[in-house]
């Protein structure tokens, strides 16, 4: 049976890195997508995820996820293991893996480097993705932190990974170490 494998975690954490090395080392065939694709497929009207988001950011936030659990499905059928990154939290995260049943063996890796490493990570980009998460007066740090709490509504399932200090290849190794037993869903 084929593997769709779900790379999940903060922004910043590593996802968008390791999951075209994970796909790599899978298969073959194996493909990747990263969710931000879908999120930047919105050109007009696009309402981004806030701490107290609008009903139309959570639809577009469902509209992507749905959008890579189809492209998934495309290339699982078409006999190609699969890698989906994105920041997928809470409910949806069991939604999406789910969705899989009998199609795939579904994995879930839910990278948690810690709250240093992804400061230093964001600030090294150049960008601020936390900034609708930073109140007033609240550092990067704080905003991480604060967004950190939807991961507590992920079910403790699969493959937590710490990978501070790792380079993206010893996260891969890491996950891989038992052939993706541990991420198992």
């Amino acid at each position: 049976m084929r593997k769709v494998v779900l790379i999940t975690g903060m922004q910043a954490a590593g996802k968008s890195t390791v999951a075209p090395l994970l796909a790599s080392r899978l298969g073959p065939p194996a493909a990747t997508v990263d969710g931000d694709v879908y999120y930047r497929a919105i050109v007009s009207g696009a309402v981004g995820m806030t701490p107290d988001p609008e009903p139309e950011a959570i639809r577009q936030l469902q509209l992507r996820y749905d959008a890579s659990a189809l492209v998934a499905r495309h290339y699982l059928q078409a006999g190609f293991d699969f890698v989906c990154s994105d920041i997928m939290l809470g409910e949806h995260v069991a939604r999406w893996l789910d969705s899989f049943d009998g199609i795939a063996e579904p994995h879930l890796v839910v990278l948690v480097p810690s709250v240093e490493s992804i400061v230093e990570r964001e600030l090294g980009r150049g960008s601020n993705a936390y900034r609708a998460w930073q109140g007033p007066g609240m550092t990067l740090a704080d905003a991480v932190i604060a967004l950190q709490q939807g991961l507590q509504g992920i079910p403790g399932r699969g493959l937590w990974l710490d990978s501070t200090g790792q380079t993206p290849e010893e996260t891969v190794e890491a996950i891989l170490r038992d052939d993706l037993s541990s991420s198992a869903w």
